[in-house]
């Protein structure tokens, strides 16, 4: 009984591993008859400024032609996309407009793949574009005013004086727009340019690229990806009005000018408003193209201010500029007050007071109206010597005894002869 029990055992044993062998032999069966079509050789990829060609051995089977092939593509650290191919072509080329996310002059990650799945044994191959290292341009930066661009870019480290570098812009196109007014400061090692963008969609992804040309060295182009909406410098608001009584301070306005005209509904601003002897108060608008304020001194000056910003909705952007400011004079009560009147009063009277004492003294007015009164004199040129020497003494004595408001009398020598 134990015998026949360890035989069905050691049987089922048997045919259980016969089965998982099985089932693997065909599972790798299965995984060859799906990877078989996916062992496609890359013999050359080119990678230029503005596309990527592709090209691979071109032993097409039947059975590979009944599978859709992709090219993965990727950059060091980003995410790999698929491209379809057309497996029979043995090439392709893309443009930089079907890469939107790539940037070609950090090198391209390639590899074939069949039905959008990873081939066993299928490596990344990476692929270069031409020119020496540290030759493109640095800190490539883009401004958009309303219709105008203005970019800039210093030098690469390792780039002759000799370098030219150009600039294009592409969008939804094979072909980029140049920029047109190019100026190089040879000194600091810096570009800049400019031009008109009025074709432009600023809200679409746009493909910056950096050529450069030098006789001496190879120099590798530089490309970025940019919204130009995000680097947008919006100017402050247009035609600020500003109203104010005694009610309080009325502002309107309308939104700022932009590129795609984006309507008021993507804006919100701040207004500053600050008194004279008070610190200065920030208020916030959204959407609306008027405010009113009713925090405010009638007996102080104002000075008020705008700057608007973008919305996220339409494409976020920093804040404008401030607007000039307007300084305006609070409004003056018709009616003047008691206090009014004294001050007035008093001012008055100074200045009359100052007028009179002035044409007094000028034309000397007091001694014209109010002459003085002569002194008495007395002559005695009758008398004697030894009568006017008694008379001198008796008014000399008498003249001790008077009192001091009587008048003093002038005493006049006479004349003998």
């Amino acid at each position: 009984m134990i015998r026949l029990l360890f035989a069905m055992a050691w049987t089922l044993l048997t045919f259980c591993k016969l089965f998982i062998l099985g089932t693997l032999q065909y599972i790798r069966a299965s995984s060859a008859e799906e990877n078989s079509p996916l062992q496609v050789e890359i013999k050359n990829v080119t990678v230029k400024a503005s596309s990527l060609s592709i090209a691979w051995n071109c032993n097409i089977t039947e059975e590979m032609k009944k599978k859709n092939y992709y090219a993965q593509l990727k950059n060091k650290e980003s995410r790999s996309f698929p491209m379809s191919l057309n497996i029979q072509n043995c090439s392709t080329e893309f443009f930089i407009h079907d890469l939107k996310g790539l940037t070609l002059h950090e090198g391209v990650y390639v590899k074939i793949t069949a039905n959008n799945k990873e081939a066993e044994n299928t490596t990344w191959t990476a692929f270069y574009p031409e020119g020496e290292n540290q030759t493109s341009a640095e800190n490539v930066s883009c401004i958009l005013y309303v219709s105008l661009v203005n970019c800039s870019w210093d030098f690469g480290k390792k780039a002759p004086n000799d370098t030219v570098y150009s600039l294009w812009l592409y969008q939804d196109k094979q072909t980029g727009v140049e920029c047109q007014d190019y100026k190089t400061n040879l000194s600091t090692r810096q570009m800049q340019c400019s031009f008109k963008a009025p074709d432009i969609e600023s809200k679409s992804r746009s493909y910056l690229l950096v050529e450069g040309s030098s006789n001496t060295t190879s120099i590798l182009f530089y490309g970025q990806w940019i919204f130009l909406a995000i680097k947008e410098i919006l100017n402050p608001p247009r035609n600020i009005q500003v109203n104010v009584s005694t009610h309080g301070v009325q502002m309107k306005w309308q939104n700022p000018e932009t590129l795609e005209n984006d309507p008021a509904e993507c804006f919100s601003y701040q207004i500053s408003l600050k008194e004279d002897k008070m610190q200065g108060k920030n208020y916030s608008v959204h959407q609306d193209l008027h405010y009113t304020s009713n925090e405010f001194s009638s007996s102080q000056h104002f000075e008020l201010k705008m700057r608007a910003i973008r919305d996220k909705i339409c494409c976020l952007t920093e804040w404008s500029t401030w607007s000039e400011p307007f300084k305006f004079d609070p409004p003056v009560s018709g009616s003047l007050t008691h206090v009014h009147l004294f001050i007035l009063l008093a001012i008055s009277t100074v200045i009359a007071v100052t007028g009179l004492i002035y044409v007094c003294h000028r034309f000397q007015v007091l001694t014209k109206v109010f002459p003085p009164v002569p002194t008495p004199v007395i002559k005695l040129q009758s008398l004697e010597q030894d009568e006017l020497k008694e008379l001198q003494e008796k008014l000399h004595s008498g003249s001790e005894k008077q009192p001091d408001n009587e008048e003093n009398i002038k005493i006049c020598e006479i004349d003998n002869s």
